[in-house]
């Protein structure tokens, strides 16, 4: 998750923090282009608006997703030139947008588990990663979830700053596992 490093300023009522809708999938698929970028895998994306409009806004959802927006249209100077040359990009006012979807504890109940937080660039440190967090909060507080989960690359030490000052708490006895398609498939058909 891209995140500040100090403390947020407070966004004022310049903004707002909504529930995503079809029409901002295009907007929303180039910060997840943005984001693979940030993280120096620019190939590493493999899925589609496609995709995103069928499991995140289809009959069956796979996820849910917040959008961070300005309320008025950026002024020239905060746009980047990749922003306005892009065909992809229908809404530069989206600054930010926050991927989750529910999970389950057989201890505990319901959780929200927040896949991805990211803020454009430009739009760092004013309060927007905060805002994305703590309307997450608010979704888990009124499904009544147990917790909220998220991971963070053990090198984004900015990032633990701010989930640290926020509550979260580092879970360093629990690992990741992951099995990728590949791996799936060699073992669902395998003698183990």
């Amino acid at each position: 998750m891209a995140s500040n490093s100090r403390r947020d300023a407070p966004l004022g009522s310049g903004h707002t923090i909504r529930q995503a809708s079809a029409e901002d999938i295009p907007s929303v698929l180039w910060m997840i282009q943005l984001f693979a970028e940030h993280r120096n895998e620019p190939c590493a994306l493999k899925i589609g608006e496609k995709e995103l409009l069928r499991d995140g806004f289809g009959e069956e959802k796979y996820f849910h997703l917040l959008v961070a927006e300005l309320n008025s249209d950026p002024q020239e100077s905060t746009s980047p030139p990749d922003l306005r040359s892009s065909k992809m990009v229908k809404n530069e006012r989206l600054v930010g947008y926050a991927l989750y979807f529910f999970n389950y504890s057989t201890w505990e109940g319901r959780v929200l588990f927040l896949e991805d937080l990211f803020v454009r660039q430009q739009y760092r440190n004013t309060g927007f990663g905060t805002a994305l967090m703590r309307e997450c909060a608010k979704v888990a507080k009124t499904k009544d979830c147990q917790r909220m989960v998220w991971q963070v690359l053990d090198s984004n030490t900015k990032a633990f700053d701010l989930y640290e000052r926020i509550g979260g708490k580092c879970l360093r006895e629990w690992l990741t596992i992951r099995m990728d398609k590949k791996e799936m498939e060699k073992f669902i058909f395998s003698s183990e």
